[in-house]
């Protein structure tokens, strides 16, 4: 029988015989290997796993830039593509306009209105990604022509969930915005380009020429490289031609600059490095699982002296020892790794469904073959990391000695109380470095959550009102339309007050536009400032609880017919007016059309974007004097918000059964929405820490117990010449206290400088937050005193007498 064959069976016996030890040990691997094997699925999926499309490596999207304002990722003015069009490092660009549109019949007739996103694409797009539908076909390019664009593409999720998975939708026409499009195909499930929630595609039928829309800034561009042509490469050639586009056309692109991302780093954004964080933390925690296990292994290994001395003294070199205790340690290592990828697929749908709406890809994490060797691999790192040191240890032990202790089982050397205190003092340095990482998230976490957004969200709750199609399309009906349903509303049960908004807060900046204050110098179109422009409501400001600091609201008087008003923010009012007052002052607006307001009040600002992004300028017009297609309401009630969900849709579908109502929920679900990513990030360490904490606990515990175990005679001497309780006490508490102060020290050290990565991550919390690093460090100094305490008890209780006869 080969001798590894041997080690392995005799490893396995080993473990039966001592099943505590064995239980013990794969526990703590179990965890640790679990949970790096989900977290490692999850950044496999984000990260690394090769995106579905053709050589994915060259694909890139491209933005538009102005560093003078800021700005990196803006979107691209159709009218620039052209000149883009006329690079070299390209083998092809597609042009890709996003939206939402109403759903509101299928090949059967009307069906339930609903509103769907939609992303608008460039014909050469599908085999730029080179992807092809997975039934039926994608878009030809005479169907991607202004005026020629009555196809559609489905995605897998809609045609399942709307369509009942019909395969002979193909050829048969769908509603969307009552007029009738041909499907013409299937994309694949799981299939997104730019936004994953995208339920379905059109033709873009691009016209870069009309003054409609070339100078507006609505496009996203996606790209592919060329064999050969560098990203650096691309880079230079685009910069190249945005320097030409500056000359030729400044009134447009003065300051612009075209903006390079490659595909994955588009799709992942700023997720990157927190779940690079992640990865690192779990990683951590597996070392502590070694340290815990590697200390198991060395007790016993004491206990094994004598079984050693005897192998050697049959011939065993110290080589062939080492390896038959590393053995040991490997399948040991094995079972735990078992264990673990066992437990991780409920740790992982776990994940799934924290990170469902901040990760991406996570929905495509999956235990695979790549997940299934990286749990082997750990498995088999483990075994070998917290095996080699007590293998070593135990094979250069003074066997000579071990045999002449006829029975009294083998204690422990001073270099075995040595190693098991370095691995302690290791573990408790990790446990360290993880705790702060989470009680830096925590504290930042909570300050952004005591932030104040700018709006009351509790008892707010919120639905979109796509007018982009049906009988209420038309400019000069919207507003009546949307009258009538506020009136409606506002005689629900328990509703205080109702207003509407077209881009909520928290969702996003929304519909911007450059002006011009009227009385003060005007800048060239290039220089001129931005503001988020905002239609809303009379009853808005009241029901959202943002507070006019002077002037007024808007009120019926403020239809389509009276004067220009508007209602600015204090951070508008404070940059661009000198006295801060711009009351009864006048601005212009260049976007869409211009148009000339007076400033009517001015009230507080809220956060457009994130909870700890910037304030943004922000012009609020009345909705009748800039109608939209789409607006979302929010209605104060003191009641319950889902009864009144249910009662809200029925008032919408009395006066219109067609009309889609979307995007059903709480103002406070929105606002949690908005920290869902910080939200994610500081759970998952937060259980990282607790098992760490965990960890620390035990490993000092089972230490200094075992010490204590070994120490008996000692101790019985120590009694016996007349040494107190207390004494005993500090001597074993002294132990635990310097394990555990040089470990927090060396966490700490370590901790100031590993946490610099989570800069980032970080909302008005340094890196080096000394409250956190105190608590943290006073924390697993009490917790290795309570631990080496329970240990000083039960030695503080022997009788002296019985204690010398111990062995």
């Amino acid at each position: 029988m080969p001798p590894v064959v041997q080690d392995v069976r005799y490893g396995v016996r080993l473990l039966w015989k001592t099943p505590s030890v064995a239980l013990i040990a794969v526990a703590a691997l179990a965890l640790g290997i679990g949970a790096s094997t989900a977290i490692f699925g999850v950044v496999d999926a984000a990260l690394w796993k090769p995106l579905p499309y053709r050589d994915s490596g060259n694909l890139l999207v491209l933005w538009e830039k102005n560093p003078a304002q800021d700005e990196y990722r803006m979107f691209v003015a159709p009218a620039n593509l052209p000149a883009w069009e006329q690079n070299r490092c390209f083998s092809g660009l597609a042009p890709v306009l996003d939206g939402r549109i109403n759903l509101t019949g299928g090949p059967g007739g009307h069906i339930e209105p609903e509103e769907v996103a939609v992303e608008r694409v460039a014909a050469s797009l599908f085999p730029l990604l080179g992807v092809q539908a997975a039934i039926g076909r994608t878009f030809h390019e005479d169907e991607d022509r202004p005026g020629q664009t009555g196809v559609v593409v489905l995605s897998h999720g809609l045609w399942q969930r709307r369509f009942n998975g019909d395969r002979d939708i193909v050829g048969r026409n769908i509603r969307l915005r009552e007029q009738a499009y041909q499907v013409v195909g299937v994309m694949p499930a799981g299939f997104s380009v730019l936004d994953r929630q995208a339920a379905l595609w059109l033709p873009l039928g691009l016209d870069p020429y009309d003054p409609k829309m070339a100078r507006a800034r609505i496009l996203a561009v996606v790209a592919r490289l060329k064999p050969g042509v560098s990203f650096d490469q691309a880079e230079r050639e685009m910069d190249g031609i945005g320097a030409r586009l500056e000359q030729s056309n400044p009134p447009l692109d003065r300051g612009w600059r075209p903006a390079l991302y490659r595909y994955r780093d588009q799709i992942v954004g700023n997720m990157q490095s927190a779940l690079e964080v992640v990865l690192a933390a779990v990683g951590l925690l597996i070392l502590m699982a070694c340290a815990n296990v590697g200390n198991l292994l060395l007790a016993r290994g004491a206990s094994r002296q004598r079984e050693l001395a005897v192998r050697a003294a049959l011939g065993a070199t110290r080589g062939r020892i080492v390896v038959q205790l590393l053995g040991e340690s490997v399948v040991l290592a094995l079972t735990g790794g078992l264990a673990g990828l066992i437990l991780s697929p409920l740790l992982l749908a776990a994940l799934t469904h924290l990170g469902a709406e901040t990760v991406p890809r996570i929905a495509e994490a999956r235990v695979d073959w790549r997940v299934f060797l990286f749990a082997l691999g750990v498995s088999l790192a483990s075994g070998i990391l917290f095996g080699i040191v007590p293998a070593i240890h135990a094979s250069g032990a003074n066997l000579s000695a071990a045999l002449a202790e006829e029975g009294r089982g083998g204690t422990s050397s001073r270099s075995g109380r040595v190693m098991r205190g370095l691995l302690v003092v290791v573990e408790v340095a990790l446990a360290v470095v993880v705790l702060i990482a989470a009680g830096l998230l925590m504290r930042s976490f909570l300050r952004l959550r005591a932030r104040n957004p700018g709006f009351q969200a509790n008892s707010i709750l919120t639905f979109r009102l796509p007018l982009g199609g049906g009988r209420n399309t038309a400019p000069e009906r919207r507003a009546p339309f949307l009258e009538r349903v506020s009136g409606d509303l506002a005689e629900l049960p328990g509703v205080q007050s109702v207003g509407a908004v077209d881009s909520l807060p928290l969702t996003g900046l929304g519909v911007g536009s450059s002006f011009v204050i009227m009385g003060q110098p005007e800048p060239p179109p290039e220089k001129r400032p931005l503001t988020l422009v905002r239609s809303i409501t009379a009853g808005y400001f009241k029901t959202m609880g943002i507070s006019v600091i002077s002037g007024r609201r808007f009120d019926n008087a403020d239809s389509a017919d009276g004067p220009q008003v508007a209602i600015v923010d204090e951070c508008l009012a404070r940059r661009f007016f000198a006295a801060g007052n711009p009351l009864g002052g006048r601005l212009t607006l260049d976007q869409p059309l211009r148009k000339q307001v007076g400033i009517v009040g001015i009230v507080n600002s809220v956060k457009p974007e994130k909870v700890e992004g910037e304030d943004w300028p922000t012009v609020y017009i009345p909705y009748a004097q800039r109608p939209l297609t789409g607006m979302t309401f929010v209605l104060r009630t003191a009641g319950a918000l889902p009864a009144l969900a249910a009662s809200a849709v029925r008032a919408v579908h009395q006066l219109d059964p067609d009309q889609p109502v979307a995007d059903i929920r709480p103002m406070e679900q929105v606002a949690g929405e908005a920290m869902a990513g910080t939200r994610f990030e500081t759970l998952l360490l937060a259980g990282f820490a607790e098992i760490a904490f965990v960890l620390c606990a035990v490993g000092i515990y089972g230490v200094v117990a075992y010490d204590a175990t070994e120490r008996t005679r000692e101790i019985g001497i120590r009694m016996a010449m007349g040494a107190r309780s207390r004494d005993v006490v500090r001597l074993i508490l002294g132990q635990g206290a310097w394990l555990a102060g040089c470990g927090i020290i060396a966490g700490l050290v370590a901790a100031f400088a590993l946490t610099r990565v989570m800069s980032s991550m970080l909302y008005e919390v340094q890196p080096s937050d000394f409250p956190t690093f105190a608590a943290i460090a006073l924390l697993l100094g009490a917790v290795a005193m309570f631990a080496s305490y329970l240990p000083s008890r039960r030695a503080m209780a022997l009788d002296p007498m019985a204690a010398l006869r111990h062995e």
